[in-house]
């Protein structure tokens, strides 16, 4: 069984408007695709920093302070830590963004992983009601709804 982070964000009324499951563990796509990745995930600062180390590393090899040997072991354990430490950095990306982290749930893949956190969920909240925004109980409703929103004039005169 696989283990993930589960997170949450509430619309303004307090109802869950999406749930998020991140695998703990080894990032493959952070391994192999490093900066592109952080760039797709919208971490900007974290890109940033990136971009720094790796510039540091190339201006120790043009100072002539490491070999390209050292240089490219050097980048290659900075990519292992990055891709070991991506999850938990992009769980902190998240919350910044309003989400909540509610705790840990093991699951043979996502699908599981979801359906039994949301039964945890149900089991731990019986006395109160968790109510799920539209976007989760019809999402082809919220999506009808989007696009008639973005045909309605911002102006009507």
């Amino acid at each position: 069984m696989k283990l993930y982070n589960a997170l949450i964000k509430k619309n303004k009324e307090g109802k869950i408007e999406d749930i998020i499951l991140l695998k703990d563990g080894f990032s493959y796509p952070a391994f192999f695709l490093n900066s592109i990745w952080f760039l797709y995930n919208k971490m900007w600062k974290e890109f940033g920093v990136l971009l720094g180390v790796s510039f540091s590393f190339m201006l120790l090899k043009a100072l002539s302070i490491f070999s390209l040997s050292d240089v490219l072991l050097l980048e290659l354990i900075f990519t292992f830590i990055i891709a070991l430490n991506f999850n938990y950095w992009l769980v902190e990306h998240l919350k910044k963004q309003g989400y909540e982290f509610i705790g840990l749930v093991f699951g043979s893949d996502m699908t599981n992983a979801k359906m039994r956190f949301v039964k945890n969920l149900e089991n731990e909240q019986n006395s109160e009601e968790i109510e799920f925004d539209i976007s989760i109980t019809d999402p082809k409703l919220y999506r009808q709804m989007l696009k008639k929103q973005k045909k309605e004039h911002y102006f009507v005169t």
